[in-house]
């Protein structure tokens, strides 16, 4: 992928209210034979990003052979076609999407109480009105699931940003496409619409140069310890109801 400037340099607060406004994430492994890739829950902090795995995943073997990885986390907007750019010229069909890689290392921990604590921080983002018994690890209601698991934290090592939303268009043309987009009334055209108008509004910079953007002092909550179960089935929150979690 490619990290055009006006693509990449994406204020920092935007970048965290994006990432923990996502539900799932993808992991990307390096085994023997080839990738691996899964869809995942996760906690997401500074520089760390935490998941679970069941320990015969071929996933938990590629990590412990091979620690570095990716995690990615997008939101697809959806295409358009060329005329509603350029009467003539096919090449200006396209794609929208944002788009967030973490390149990473991780460690995987079978130890229980750490496994315990990690779900009451997914739960805690996931569920955070409660309805569950506490996780502990000698509880038997939990005990067994425990050890058929693993905690994987991924420690971020460089950030890559792709807000892909037609920056490089004129103010005027995307406009023009916005209004296109509400027009044609495809289930995800009124998000990809309302994320072409964010391009319109003026922002602070991203860091210069980097694609990654600059953090801003305070800009990520502490990590919060909530009691909790093990984290499956976990119900959609609302939007922009979550804060990102160590």
């Amino acid at each position: 992928m490619i990290f055009h400037d006006y693509y990449a340099e994406i204020p920092a607060g935007d970048v965290e209210r994006f990432v923990a406004a996502q539900d799932m994430g993808r992991l990307v492994t390096v085994g023997e034979a080839g990738p691996h890739i899964g869809l995942y829950p996760f906690a997401y902090g500074p520089e760390r990003i935490e998941i679970h795995l069941v320990r015969t995943d071929e996933q938990v073997v590629d990590l412990r052979a091979r620690p570095r990885c990716v995690f990615e986390v997008d939101e697809v907007h959806g295409v358009i076609p060329s005329y509603w750019v350029d009467p003539e010229n096919a090449i200006m069909a396209t794609a929208y999407h944002r788009t967030v890689i973490f390149d990473c290392v991780a460690d995987v921990s079978e130890d229980v109480a750490v496994l315990a604590e990690q779900q009451a921080r997914l739960l805690g983002r996931y569920q955070p009105q409660g309805g569950f018994r506490p996780v502990t690890p000698d509880d038997p209601m939990y005990k067994g699931a425990l050890h058929h698991l693993v905690a994987v934290r991924l420690t971020v090592e460089r950030t890559r940003v792709k807000f892909k939303l037609a920056q490089n268009r004129t103010p005027e043309a995307r406009r023009r496409i916005i209004a296109e987009l509400r027009k044609r009334g495809r289930p995800n055209d009124a998000r990809a619409a309302d994320a072409l108008e964010w391009t319109l509004v003026e922002r602070s910079p991203a860091a210069p140069g980097t694609g990654h953007p600059r953090p801003e002092p305070g800009s990520r909550t502490p990590l919060q310890q909530s009691p909790a179960a093990p984290g499956t089935g976990h119900p959609r929150s609302e939007p922009g109801s979550r804060t990102p979690l160590q």
